[in-house]
């Protein structure tokens, strides 16, 4: 049971990932190391406009706006999906008894699939909240940093 939710905590980024770009390192700091980008890998996109803050150039307002934006989509991501291993884990006793509850099996199903709606309808809003902070002058610029480019 252990692994199963382990393998959920870990592929339950994949599924509710809307509004990730490929992974653009950021710009070299004197005196740090550049991130190298991992092939076919992506990155939040408030991550990667934080990343290129200097490249955009971002008001300081903005920075905080768009940092505390993460931080709340992180927060209540973390809570989600500990609620969501939690539920998995009741699922996974209920269907190993020799008898099941379908009425408590579909009642758990349906919870699982309600919080991964929430989800990822939160990391959508949250990506919108986060472009809307963005003059266009700074969303053309974003858009070569979200395909990828220079």
């Amino acid at each position: 049971m252990r692994r199963e939710a382990l393998t959920i905590a870990l592929l339950l980024p994949l599924l509710v990932a809307p509004g990730c770009a490929p992974i653009q390192a950021p710009p070299q700091r004197v005196g740090l190391p550049a991130v190298e980008p991992v092939f076919g890998e992506n990155v939040p996109l408030i991550t990667l406009i934080l990343w290129h803050a200097k490249d955009l150039p971002l008001t300081p307002d903005q920075v905080r706006i768009l940092q505390a934006l993460r931080t709340d989509f992180q927060r209540e991501a973390d809570l989600q999906t500990a609620e969501l291993q939690r539920i998995e884990l009741d699922l996974q006793r209920l269907l190993s008894r020799q008898e099941v509850d379908l009425v408590q099996v579909e009642a758990r199903v349906r919870r699982v699939e309600a919080i991964r709606t929430n989800l990822r309808l939160s990391r959508i809003k949250t990506v919108e909240r986060a472009k809307a902070t963005l003059t266009p002058e700074q969303r053309q610029k974003l858009q070569p940093l979200i395909r990828g480019g220079p």
